[in-house]
């Protein structure tokens, strides 16, 4: 089956996993013109009052200024915050989701009705939908680049410091897009969009590893979703590499229809793995460094070194391994979240939750060999489904002009262990491959090897 976001915006159906599943998002306007579809509606969604336009210099240029025509023109009073860089940080251009640029947006609010709009891509949507979510004021958004799957999301990655935390916020009541407003964004964010949806492969296999395993919630329907924007995305890449703005567009819509499976799921699980995990790791190390990337650069990287881990712990052989010599070695917990602090710096303090003590002890006391030998035969025989060669990967990698060395985007090589080796703390309540390696006692070895053929 096809599924096409028009069509899945405000929807709801008993799906055949038992639960019912909605898009809360009422229209998704993808096509030329769509910003001419404003005007109609605007009525029609229930908004009303004043439309603050949320911006930075470039987007409102190239997409703010016709919202602004659009919605004056019917009638509709208009207020702008056009946010600017105030930072060292490299790149220096980029505006940052810090308390500052929340200040201003919120100062804009009208006191009673009125309504958000979202002119931008990540950062952008990120602070308005978190400043919608505190106000209970509504937004729209408007896709500027083909660069991130968050236009549909319910959480916004915001900054505190030198730390970049997911906080709850809202979806946006509708979404328009304009393919040639697309293609006047650079060729890299695009090529970060492909990155994001690239991951998805990782991520598709670690839902499905945790299901065998742990028997975690899985729905066909949503996977079947996630797998359509994956191919799609990999059937794009040469048209993509030449900045056509048809497979701009439906790269766009791969990574609105990612974020629509997070509002079915009600959270990120089937879009985000292990290689999201260490794309968040060295966003963190990055940050403290004066240093920002964007994230689906980060993810591309992560999906090439976690495809390498499954390949790996896929050859093994759980039967004939020493399941109570690997028990007695798992490292006891003082010893472990040393590591943890030393390796996530500053950041562990903000990431540790008062439970963490106990759902550790819990894994460091099962015995996971009792649950991965007589699974393993389905383990290797559904896991790999969703996961991709590395030659391939490496070529879709090199077609789009994305790094295949973590250095070559300044990912040092000391972040990279520390990755390998912490990344899965995380999201601890999100099993993956790096779980399953660390249980089977292989981590460190496996760790070693990758970085050893990575860098090599």
């Amino acid at each position: 089956m096809s599924w096409k976001l028009e069509e899945l915006a405000g929807s709801e159906f008993q799906c055949q996993c038992g639960r019912i599943h909605q898009v809360p998002i009422k229209k998704i306007r993808l096509s030329k013109a769509a910003l001419n579809w404003l005007e109609q509606d605007i009525p029609e969604l229930g908004l009303a009052g004043t439309a603050v336009i949320v911006a930075d210099e470039t987007t409102f240029e190239i997409a703010g200024r016709q919202v602004e025509a659009v919605l004056g023109g019917a009638g509709i009073a208009v207020e702008r915050v056009i946010l600017r860089p105030r930072h060292s940080l490299t790149p220096s251009h980029w505006v940052l989701p810090d308390e500052h640029s929340l200040g201003e947006v919120l100062m804009k609010v009208p006191d009673n009705d009125g309504f958000l709009v979202a002119v931008g891509s990540g950062t952008i949507n990120d602070i308005t939908r978190f400043v919608s979510h505190k106000t209970r004021r509504p937004f729209i958004s408007v896709g500027t680049a083909a660069s991130m799957d968050g236009y549909a999301s319910t959480v916004s990655a915001l900054l505190t410091g030198s730390f970049k935390k997911t906080l709850p916020a809202t979806y946006p009541t509708a979404i328009y897009v304009d393919p040639d407003i697309l293609a006047t964004a650079p060729q890299e964010m695009a090529a970060a969009g492909f990155g994001d949806l690239l991951g998805k492969s990782i991520a598709l296999a670690d839902w499905r590893l945790s299901h065998i395993i742990n028997g975690e919630y899985y729905c066909p329907t949503i996977a079947s979703i996630v797998e359509q924007v994956l191919a799609g995305a990999i059937n794009d890449v040469s048209a993509l590499s030449s900045g056509d703005p048809d497979a701009l567009l439906r790269l766009t819509a791969g990574l609105i229809l990612s974020g629509v499976a997070i509002l079915m799921f009600r959270d990120s699980r089937p879009v985000s793995g292990a290689e999201h995990e260490l794309a968040h790791f060295w966003e963190i190390r990055g940050l403290a460094h004066g240093r920002m990337f964007y994230h689906g650069d980060k993810v591309a990287i992560g999906t090439l070194l976690i495809t390498e881990m499954y390949q790996r712990v896929l050859a093994l052989k759980p039967e004939t391994l020493d399941w109570e010599r690997i028990y007695a070695a798992r490292l006891p917990i003082t010893q472990y979240k040393k590591m943890l602090q030393r390796d996530f710096a500053g950041a562990w303090e903000a990431l540790y939750s008062p439970n963490w003590e106990e759902s550790k002890m819990q894994e460091l006391s099962r015995r996971t060999g009792e649950l991965v030998i007589p699974n393993w035969d389905r383990i290797q025989q559904e896991v790999p489904k969703s996961l991709l060669p590395v030659d391939m990967i490496r070529k879709y990698l090199s077609a789009l002009g994305l790094c295949q060395n973590p250095q070559d985007l300044g990912i040092e090589v000391e972040w990279i262990e520390a990755s390998l080796r912490s990344g899965r703390e995380m999201k601890p309540h999100r099993y993956t491959i790096m779980d399953l390696a660390a249980e089977m006692g292989c981590l460190e070895r496996i760790n070693r090897e990758i970085v050893e053929e990575i860098l090599s």
